[in-house]
């Protein structure tokens, strides 16, 4: 079973536990998947994802378009972060996967840390974009 199934199984089984999923990624190519209620915590953890990087122009370590963590912060510290999270509307997020299951044949997540996600789903004819915005409680 691909990866994307398997996410797309996982979130349908955790979207009757609660109203939001919070998504963890690393630059190593690991992501977790987790929900937390009042009485139990469930994650479960996606390892050898592929990073992508590309730094900007001006050589430094912020990345613009294809990093799957990026900060988004007002300080002015340039260097990158680890890891990034993001907190979404299981329904919205369970939906946008069953949308284009049948079609992708990769999708790329890239993180805004607790700002958005901006997904793209790549399939044979088409690329398409969307974007998540973050949860906050």
């Amino acid at each position: 079973m691909s990866k994307l199934k398997t996410l797309k199984n996982i979130i349908d089984r955790m979207k009757a536990m609660c109203n939001y999923v919070t998504l963890q990624a690393n630059k190593s190519g690991d992501m977790t998947v987790k929900i937390e209620t009042d009485t139990a915590q469930v994650a479960t953890y996606f390892t050898g994802l592929q990073g992508t990087s590309r730094t900007n122009p001006m050589n430094d370590d912020r990345s613009e378009w294809d990093m799957p963590i990026t900060q988004q912060s007002s300080s002015s510290s340039t260097n990158s972060i680890d890891t990034a999270e993001v907190r979404l509307d299981i329904k919205k997020f369970a939906q946008l996967l069953h949308s284009q299951q049948p079609y992708a044949e990769k999708m790329v997540f890239n993180f805004c840390n607790n700002s958005m996600l901006h997904i793209c789903i790549v399939a044979e004819y088409f690329t398409l974009q969307c974007i998540l915005p973050s949860i906050q409680l």
